[in-house]
């Protein structure tokens, strides 16, 4: 058979169509290409794990990430000497930690504990990371001199020093950080200073005393306590009001803007307090007045994310309602404890004693301890827990130690199908152990949509590591589609998926799957916008023809 080729009108329109034809088909290979669906890009970062002492500026001590569920010692380093506040340990949104030491600013890759001196220049006892991953240091000069003063340092990721500011006074407080990321310095006897991103000084406001700490609420108020007062001040540097109370621990304010302050009533002094009462736990209303008050803690509280209250007395630690009554109460030695401690995600709170770290349950239950380490300072995002520890009391052997979070991942292999209706697909689901993991995890399987049938070899992988066999059975009457398989395997806290594809098609549509690379899928996409082009000209080709025999 022989085609002529088309003239005129009718050729030039079906010259079209196969043109719009073509067009068609990148149009369907380029969508394979484009970025998977919740990608964020390239630059996309999480916030830094810990950005400040007590991980945010209310000083709650608690994480959004969980913390180890059976810790195994990674590492620990001769880092840097303790501070007024607690050692000043940050962690970035890498997970790598910084360490405030006489001689600068330290970097730890947390993977190993490699040590390196990431800036020098003072000796620096405060440290903070911006919303942009700037990171903040104050160091100090001159001390113990009359020409003593502290520096706050700007530094990008890379070490690169981007502005200084010089203070009055040496910077033994942490420094807070509001949302826009004005930066906070109470210095020792000097001024409050509330500094802009940029390194310029929005308002100076001096403060009576020295020591002390600054905390942020909610609300933006700013809170900032010395040895003789603790005064609230609008974000614009205006004091909304003071007390007389020497608040000798970190302040603490909870989520409904009660502030939470360890320390004295002062009677009358001048530039001193004359304490009138006990070391007092007082729980502040934002208006000043005392909400609730007990007597004798021995550290700055923690909170939960259930709204309870960690706070150490002496020889116990104790979990208060947001009201100050007695949830549980748990004495483990008679050393008594040294820190409230942090929080993790699923509300287990590990403290300090001299029996080392202690994790306790939201219930006041004992899930684990390990001796011989120091009081928690943080959690990075996979779990470990940092610690700070003088093992002989001095100053000059400061260690820096991780207890890795052990762990385990599921992976399956393979991991995509394309199954024809009435077949089966087969994979191997692996449980790996991280870190020492050796508990049992247990498997579970769902699908979604959920017609086909999966079936596990084994519901369980003792000792942590193991191989289970899969299968996919799709059943003759499944519809066409694409189908999602999620694998878990849990084991206590811990709980990993995998999930695996399968695409579901017919007989016929398996022909030629291969044509230029393309899936099945995008095959009888192709297919479809072929045929509707054809449809078109067809239809287009017969119009005219009628047209032309009314002409005649």
């Amino acid at each position: 058979m022989v085609f002529s080729r088309p003239s005129g009108r009718i050729g030039l329109l079906l010259h079209a169509s196969f043109v719009i034809a073509i067009i068609m088909v990148p149009s369907v290979l380029a969508s394979s290409a484009q970025a998977p669906a919740g990608d964020m890009g390239a630059g996309f970062t999480t916030p830094s794990m810990w950005p400040v002492y007590g991980h945010d500026s209310q000083r709650t001590s608690r994480t959004d990430h969980a913390g180890p569920a059976a810790p195994l010692r990674r590492w620990s380093v001769t880092a840097a000497p303790r501070t007024q506040n607690g050692a000043p340990i940050v962690i970035d949104f890498k997970g790598t930690v910084y360490v405030g030491s006489d001689d600068g600013l330290i970097s730890i890759y947390p993977q190993t504990g490699e040590m390196k001196a990431f800036w020098q220049g003072g000796s620096v006892y405060a440290v903070a990371i911006l919303s942009d991953r700037t990171i903040i240091a104050g160091a100090n000069y001159g001390v113990g001199t009359s020409l003593e003063h502290g520096t706050v340092f700007a530094l990008s990721p890379e070490g690169i020093q981007e502005w200084s500011l010089t203070l009055s006074g040496n910077i033994y407080n942490q420094m807070a950080i509001s949302k826009d990321d004005t930066i906070y310095v109470l210095t020792h006897h000097g001024p409050l200073y509330a500094i802009s991103s940029t390194g310029s000084l929005k308002w100076m406001k001096q403060a009576s005393g020295s020591y002390g700490g600054v905390a942020i609420a909610r609300d933006d108020t700013v809170y900032a306590s010395t040895e003789t007062n603790l005064t609230a001040y609008h974000p614009d540097g205006q004091p909304i009001w003071s007390i007389p109370v020497w608040v000798d621990a970190q302040l603490v304010v909870q989520d409904d803007g009660t502030i939470l302050a360890v320390g004295y009533q002062c009677g009358s002094g001048i530039g001193f307090c004359n304490p009138v009462s006990v070391r007092t736990l007082f729980a502040l209303n934002p208006n000043r007045t005392t909400r609730w008050s007990l007597e004798s803690p021995s550290s700055p509280p923690s909170l939960g994310w259930d709204g309870t209250i960690y706070a150490s007395y002496n020889h116990d630690i104790r979990a208060l309602n947001s009201d100050g009554t007695k949830r549980w109460n748990m004495t483990l030695n008679t050393a008594g404890y040294y820190t409230s401690g942090i929080v993790d995600a699923n509300n287990v709170l590990y403290v300090y004693s001299d029996d080392g770290i202690t994790a306790i349950t939201s219930g006041g239950d004992v899930w684990w301890t390990v001796r011989d380490v120091g009081y928690p300072v943080g959690i990075g995002a996979d779990g470990t827990l940092y610690y700070y520890h003088f093992p002989d009391g001095l100053v000059s052997t400061g260690l820096v130690g991780a207890l890795a979070a052990t762990d385990f991942v599921v992976t399956a292999n393979p991991n995509s199908f394309t199954l024809i209706s009435g077949q089966k697909g087969f994979s191997t689901v692996t449980v790996t152990p991280r870190f020492g993991f050796s508990g049992t995890v247990t498997l579970s399987s769902k699908v979604s949509p959920s017609s086909p049938i999966i079936s596990l070899a084994s519901s369980s992988v003792p000792g942590g590591s193991g191989n289970v066999a899969m299968t996919i059975d799709v059943g003759g009457a499944l519809p066409i589609g694409t189908y999602v398989v999620n694998v878990t395997g849990s084991s206590g806290y811990l709980a990993h998926s995998s999930l695996v594809n399968v695409i579901v098609t017919h007989p016929q549509a398996t022909l030629d799957s291969s044509l230029l690379g393309l899936s099945t899928g995008m095959i009888f996409i192709l297919a479809e916008g072929i045929a509707i082009v054809v449809v078109a000209v067809l239809a287009t080709v017969v119009i005219l023809k009628r047209r032309k025999n009314t002409r005649v």
